[in-house]
């Protein structure tokens, strides 16, 4: 367990050191803490007529961002936002969004002013413009404890190495390591799990998602094995429809300070500034860093040593990122006692893509995964908080519905009815679906339930 600590710690200073390293001339001209902010005439305009910019933020992408249980967004992009707020004015609106794919879902039809991410993103780039970027961190190599140091990636034959291949830096991965046959994985979780559990030998991703995360899931068998020559840069994406927005936003962060980043960051990375040419300072920060980060994963371990690392992903289905059909009937099972013993209700909705096949005939069985991953979005976005969803079969959803009656029920299932006849499902057009909704009665299984829903599915004329 030392020694995880140990190897942590070493190449977090590395990270840290590279992160407030000099700048070139030109940026420190930019970035110089004597000239003052100046906005054009034009964009003081534009702030004037448009006091509120719309944004979404990824749902858990902690510590650049993410949204508390009460919904509060937080994180560094949050940080980064109310400096910008401080100088210009602005206001923005961040919107959560259920998974990845769902923001570039907004992207790709270009529904809200800002979008942040890593930067040299090819997908967000076709609509969406970067700004300058502050803050980098490396791009690292994270193995078991067992594996030994790996100075280059390119030195180590035969590994299998998990990518997050919706990240904007994956390119870049793939360009400096052409000869790696990457398996590419849409969650961090998942590639840091899989490594725990020997689906692959490496993950690459960057260094301050990777030690937020590995603290967050207990995975203390894990450690940095190596680091590339890589970074990830975080920015912010506007809409290339907002040209004023983006010379406003890309103006204020070439104008912050770098005491300006430090008060950001120390919100979330715990350290203090060190100047990497103090040997004296560079020992004091290594043993309060070893310290403080020892500390902190002594906690979680004490707290997470009997949670078992696969919990979420034996829930999830991996197609959609709803529950799947075995932990749903485990929900259902729950449902019934609670009502038997609180005297309490509770509704079901079944949703049924109508003639699915086809779609996997004509198009192909990509599409139709699309258009799975799209309806449980649509879904999830209609239905209340305290309800849960699942994929229930091929093409079947049910939503279970706690306190909810069948007039309550009723007036979601219509909801849904009318919110999936006027969507637009992407290279799929319009699509209907078959409805059925039940309440649960008193002493019944939830078998003779799902029976009872079954056949009240109502299909669209």
């Amino acid at each position: 367990m030392h020694y995880v600590y140990t190897t942590i710690m070493v190449f977090f200073l590395l990270f840290t050191s590279s992160l407030f390293a000099e700048q070139s001339p030109a940026t420190l001209e930019i970035n110089s803490e004597q000239s003052a902010l100046q906005l054009t005439e034009q964009e003081l305009a534009w702030i004037q007529e448009n006091r509120s910019v719309t944004m979404i933020g990824d749902a858990s992408w902690f510590p650049f961002e993410g949204f508390d249980e009460n919904g509060k967004y937080l994180g560094i992009v949050a940080e980064i936002l109310n400096l910008i707020t401080e100088k210009s004015g602005l206001n923005f609106e961040v919107s959560k969004t259920a998974s990845w794919l769902h923001s570039v879902q907004f992207s790709e039809d270009q529904q809200v002013d800002i979008i942040s991410a890593s930067a040299s993103n090819p997908i967000l780039e076709k609509n969406y413009r970067e700004t300058y970027s502050t803050i980098k961190s490396p791009i690292v190599i994270i193995a078991r404890e067992t594996m030994q140091y790996i100075p280059d990636l390119t030195t180590v034959k035969d590994l299998r190495v998990a990518l997050i291949g919706t990240a904007g830096y994956s390119n870049k991965i793939k360009q400096a390591f052409p000869e790696v046959d990457f398996i590419e994985i849409e969650e961090i979780s998942e590639a840091l799990v899989g490594v725990a559990e020997a689906q692959f030998d490496v993950a690459l991703m960057s260094m301050t998602v990777a030690s937020y995360q590995m603290a967050e899931l207990g995975l203390y068998e894990l450690r940095i094995a190596g680091i590339t020559e890589l970074d990830m840069e975080l920015t912010l994406f506007v809409n290339r429809n907002e040209p004023v927005l983006w010379s406003i936003i890309d103006k204020i962060k070439r104008h912050e300070s770098k005491q300006e980043r430090h008060e950001i960051l120390s919100r979330w990375v715990k350290y203090k500034y060190v100047d990497r040419y103090s040997s004296e300072m560079v020992r004091l920060f290594i043993m309060a860093t070893l310290f403080l980060i020892a500390f902190i994963l002594y906690r979680n371990y004490l707290l997470k040593k009997q949670t078992k690392l696969l919990t979420k992903l034996s829930q999830r289905d991996k197609l959609t990122n709803t529950y799947n059909r075995l932990y749903l009937g485990q929900l259902l099972s729950e449902q019934v006692v609670k009502s038997q013993h609180e005297n309490s209700t509770f509704s079901l909705i079944m949703v049924d893509i109508d003639a699915f096949k086809k779609i996997n005939n004509k198009y192909g069985y990509q599409i139709g995964d699309k258009l799975l991953q799209h309806f449980s979005l649509l879904i999830k976005d209609n239905i209340r908080h305290q309800d849960m969803l699942g994929r229930w079969g091929d093409r079947v959803f049910i939503v279970i519905c706690p306190d909810a009656d069948l007039t309550k029920a009723h007036r979601l299932a219509e909801n849904l009815r009318q919110e999936i006849s006027q969507a637009i499902f992407l290279n799929v057009g319009k699509k209907t679906a078959c409805l059925g909704v039940v309440e649960y009665k008193a002493i019944e299984s939830w078998d003779s339930c799902l029976g009872r829903l079954e056949a009240s599915l109502q299909c669209p004329k």
